[in-house]
Parts: C-alpha cells; structure tokens; sequence
C-alpha cells in the first residue's frame, strides 16, 4: 500500500494535481475534467483536527471533570497543575467499506500510558486536510507505531483488510496536564476540539466507607426480617404481622441509613 505524503492525486489522463477528497471515491480532474476513481485502500491521507481551545479553557473543563461524582471531594480546588502541554497526538484511522457495515477503527500511532483516547469520537465532518503552511509542525507529535503494525493490529482483532475503505493518519490536538494531590502525581488529557477530559487514573473516592454502610444495611434488614418472623410466629399470625413488622422495621431503618449515605457522599 503506497503512502501519500500529501493531499494531492494525479490525474492519470493529464497528470494534473487535485485535492484528495474525503469521503468520495470518484473525483473529477479540475484541468481536463476526467472522472478519477480513487481507491482509498491504496493511499494513506493525513488529516488534523481543529483546536477549539484555548488552555485556560481547556484547564476549566479539567476542573470541572474533577467536581465530578467519581472524583474525591474537593479535587477541583485541591489538585494542583505542575505542568501542561499542548500537541496533536497521531492515531491510525480506518474505516470499512459500508456495503460490509461502516465501522471505524483507531489505533495511537505513538506510545501513550492514557489508553482510553482509543475511545475518542472522529465525526469525519471535522477530519480536515493537513497542509504545513496552517499548522506549527513542531506540535505535532511523530508517528512511531508504523502503517504495517497498525495494519497487523486489525488482523489480530479480526477485521477483513479487504473491507477496509479508508487508511487515515489523523493527528488530533490535545492539551496533557500533570497535577498533583496528596504527594502523588496524576495525568490527564483534554481533547480541545470537543473538550473531553481522558484519564487512566486518578484520585478515586474510597470505598470504604460505602462497603461499610452496605454491610451494616444487610445487617439491619436481616434483623428486622429476623424479627419480624419470630414476632408474627408468636401471635399465630404470622403473615400479617410478620408484612406489618417488616414494613415499618425497613422504613424506620432506611431513614438513619439514607442520612448517614449522605453524609458519607458529602465528606469522601
């Protein structure tokens, strides 16, 4: 498979250069009008994605990810940033024919210790054609997971090379902050097109308060269930009282369990 190194296609009748387009597969030549199949499978079109934000912004929707509700509390205001960056980070994007159903695949392009931008959306509509002249080139990251491993990587998953429409490399930016809390240091992405934060770890809520609160609830409704039998058995009315035990014995106790439930999401 030939790798471009640029946006252009030749036309075979008049050797003209025309732009590569995105997501057709015929072309016409601008110089002399002849329609050019293009076959995506044989070319590798290089694409960057637009940075919509700035790093202050970037750091907001950082802070804001750390409010969230599986974060330990007050990691926004806690955390402190040691260092960010800003760069476009190369991914392997392939996309298959969609007579055999359009799937996209991407792959990281270079080493990353964050994994989960694998899940990161593409709409093809933001996919625009990298040209030196509009971009900093020393921002862009190289490519060091080679065409053939990435190809192979597709192979191993199970993918048809065959139904693959469309080889990409797509640089996407990002903005990577370090930051520290509690005398450990963590490391985050934001993606600044949509703003999306990618993280592997970070500083969790811990558990151990909420085993220790679903322990104690099986406790109290066990008792109350326990209860609630050895009660109805005693008045010969087992099934009424033992309904009647249980439902006020669950609702008295649930009050307590739901306050201390409340505490504990506000404090950890």
């Amino acid at each position: 498979m030939n790798e471009l190194t640029s946006s252009k296609i030749v036309c075979p009748q008049c050797a003209g250069e025309n732009e590569v387009p995105i997501d057709e597969k015929f072309t016409e030549c601008v110089f002399c009008g002849s329609a050019i199949y293009i076959d995506k499978r044989k070319i590798v079109s290089h694409f960057v994605i637009n940075s919509n934000f700035k790093k202050e912004d970037a750091e907001g929707n950082l802070r804001r990810w750390m409010a969230g509700n599986f974060q330990v509390k007050d990691l926004d205001k806690l955390a402190k940033i040691s260092q960010s960056s800003f760069y476009y980070f190369p991914m392997w994007y392939f996309k298959t024919d969609k007579s055999a159903g359009e799937t996209i695949y991407l792959q990281p392009a270079t080493s990353t210790s964050i994994s989960e931008i694998k899940k990161i959306n593409i709409p093809a509509g933001n996919l625009k054609v990298y040209n030196k002249k509009e971009f900093n080139e020393s921002e862009f990251v190289p490519p060091d997971v080679l065409f053939d491993s990435a190809q192979s990587w597709l192979k191993e998953t199970g993918v048809n090379m065959d139904s693959i429409a469309t080889s990409n490399l797509v640089h996407i930016p990002f903005y990577q902050f370090h930051y520290d809390y509690s005398g450990k240091q963590y490391a985050a992405l934001v993606e600044s097109s949509s703003g999306k934060v990618y993280a592997n770890l970070w500083p969790a809520k811990s558990e151990a308060p909420f085993r220790i609160l679903f322990a104690l609830c099986i406790v109290a409704f066990f008792l109350i269930s326990l209860l609630a039998l050895v009660v109805g058995a005693s008045m010969n009315h087992f099934l009424a009282f033992d309904m009647g035990i249980k439902i006020f014995g669950y609702g008295f106790a649930a009050i307590p369990l739901i306050i201390i439930a409340y505490f504990i999401a506000k404090k950890v």
